[in-house]
């Protein structure tokens, strides 16, 4: 694949998740004609055996940077964030800076930068038990009260399981963790003696992969401590990395950091 026109970037923006990867993306829509999408497309994803799905997004940004037509982009119509940074998209004067910031891309770095050479890789990395913790706010299913004791009544009455979070981490019959189509085949899973130990697996794996492919690809992929968004010189490097002049970022304004509380 050719070289990428001058001032034009492409990146793919990683982390386990719960790590700040919608900071990142914050960070890069403030970017001069930037547009980041936050899980773009996760219900055609799957974590490992399968990188089509990627290579299509990759060969459609490398496209739109190229001055192709920017309706000719694959996203996941059923997720409003996804739609509504679509729609941005169409209306930008210029789209200098396009990327997708998802865990899911982990498996499929090599062969990406096998055929797209240009696209720089950024991946967030987040304390582990916070990022555990915030995990396992994140997956449970909430419900208000009322709800709760209506679905708990229901579920007796029906013989049917009564679930009270996701487990994406290990596989399962349903029976206590509600399955998700979308999510479960998104995540690697671990054979561990609780949730909390796959969970502790899962961020183990990543980020040890994370390095294999920061010492292999160093010009293309950088781990960066979650930190370095929330200040303007951790900024002004992630920047720089994906190939910015100091001259054009924008950066100063503190990224959003776990706005959730997790």
């Amino acid at each position: 694949m050719s070289e990428l026109p001058p001032g034009k970037f492409l990146v793919i923006g990683l982390g386990s998740g719960r790590s700040g990867t919608a900071s990142l993306t914050s960070l890069f829509n403030r970017q001069q004609g930037g547009l980041c999408f936050h899980e773009m497309n996760p219900s055609c994803a799957v974590f490992e055996g399968n990188p089509q799905s990627q290579l299509n997004t990759i060969a459609e940004f490398s496209a739109i940077l190229r001055g192709g037509d920017r309706a000719r982009l694959s996203i996941d119509y059923s997720r409003q964030m996804s739609v509504d940074s679509y729609a941005q998209l169409q209306q930008m004067q210029a789209v200098n800076l396009i990327g997708d910031i998802a865990f899911y891309y982990l498996s499929y770095v090599e062969e990406i930068l096998r055929l797209f050479p240009q696209c720089k890789f950024v991946c967030i990395q987040r304390d582990r038990e916070e990022t555990v913790q915030s995990w396992l706010k994140k997956s449970a299913i909430q419900r208000w009260p009322s709800l709760w004791l209506g679905d708990r009544i229901r579920a007796l009455l029906t013989r049917t399981p009564f679930h009270t979070s996701h487990n994406y981490w290990q596989d399962h019959d349903g029976s206590v963790w509600k399955p998700d189509p979308v999510w479960d085949s998104a995540f690697p899973t671990f054979d561990a003696p609780s949730r909390v130990e796959a969970i502790r697996q899962y961020w183990d794996f990543y980020y040890r992969e994370a390095e294999r492919l920061q010492r292999e690809f160093a010009g293309s992929f950088r781990i960066f401590d979650v930190q370095a968004l929330s200040n303007a010189d951790g900024q002004r490097e992630i920047l720089g990395f994906i190939g910015l002049d100091e001259q054009s970022m924008v950066v100063g304004e503190a990224a959003h950091l776990h706005k959730s509380g997790a």
